[in-house]
């Protein structure tokens, strides 16, 4: 199995970027990164330049959670990878969606045997959708203005001007869907099928979810509901944050080793950085290449 990881990074450590990219590229798979910073970016394009299992991106090169950018930047890693599979003939049997901070916890055998299990199924946890739960179209029918900002997230001031902007916007101009909304995590195991699916989808991504806050829980779902034809596995295999679960619009809280220990199930972990919770990184930064106990 050959599997094409599509990573987003917002730091600034070559050290603990190149650290994680090299124990993914190891046993043979391939990472698609998108690299907010730009020296970190020419950098690492440096640094890989013979290195063909290293993809930087460079059609999007930013994205920031909260926004359109993210879910917008992981479909065009998916064209990317899809294009080195003609340009380059390659193969990818699983494509893997991994927001900023995100590492496997699990050795590379304990995870293609668990996607063996799941065969020709994506794999993602969906919350609810939008025909049992009317709150997610409401939720969708408002603006979401100033996300694109590297400080919405923490800055109280910031997300009070988008509060009031969105509900003056919303009076004058209300938008409605007709498709089946699906709110889900954002981390998704794909099949080449449904990275097909979204990368041809592209446009319904970018004219569907403009000015959607949080639109990573909303979009790719939602496009896999009404583009792919795939079966999906709705098991929560993230450990996510100081609780181990993922919040529905909330910034990512850095993982530990509780929050793992909480979830045996879990085979990836968000987030895990060296300089904010290094205990966690050191013992897990190289979990991919070891052999399952």
């Amino acid at each position: 199995m050959k599997i094409a990881y599509c990573m987003h990074y917002t730091g600034t450590s070559f050290d603990e970027l190149s650290e994680n990219v090299d124990q993914l590229i190891e046993p043979g798979d391939e990472v698609f990164v998108m690299i907010n910073d730009d020296d970190l970016r020419d950098q690492m394009v440096i640094s890989y330049a013979d290195e063909p299992a290293l993809h930087v991106s460079q059609i999007q090169q930013k994205a920031l959670d909260a926004d359109l950018s993210l879910p917008r930047g992981q479909i065009v890693q998916l064209r990317n990878a899809l294009d080195a599979q003609i340009n380059e003939r390659k193969h990818y049997d699983r494509f893997i969606l991994m927001t900023d901070g995100m590492m496997p916890i699990r050795s590379r055998d304990a995870i293609v045997a668990y996607l063996n299990e799941h065969e020709g199924q994506d794999i993602y946890y969906v919350v609810n959708d939008s025909d049992h739960d009317e709150t997610i179209a409401k939720r969708f029918e408002n603006y979401a203005f100033f996300t694109n900002t590297m400080n919405f997230q923490t800055s109280r001031m910031i997300k009070g001007m988008n509060a009031m902007t969105s509900k003056i916007v919303h009076n004058f101009k209300q938008r409605k869907i007709e498709d089946t909304l699906v709110l889900s995590f954002p981390w998704f195991i794909l099949t080449p099928e449904s990275a097909k699916a979204l990368a041809d989808a592209f446009p319904y991504c970018s004219n569907t979810f403009k000015m959607c806050l949080y639109p990573e829980e909303l979009a790719i779902a939602t496009m896999l509901r009404k583009f792919a034809g795939t079966s999906h596995v709705n098991e929560d295999i993230w450990a996510c944050g100081p609780t181990g679960t993922y919040a529905l619009e909330t910034p990512v809280g850095f993982l530990t080793a509780e929050a793992i220990e909480s979830k045996p199930q879990a085979l990836f972990g968000t987030k895990i950085k060296s300089e904010q919770n290094l205990d966690v990184y050191q013992n897990y930064f190289d979990a991919y290449v070891k052999p399952v106990k």
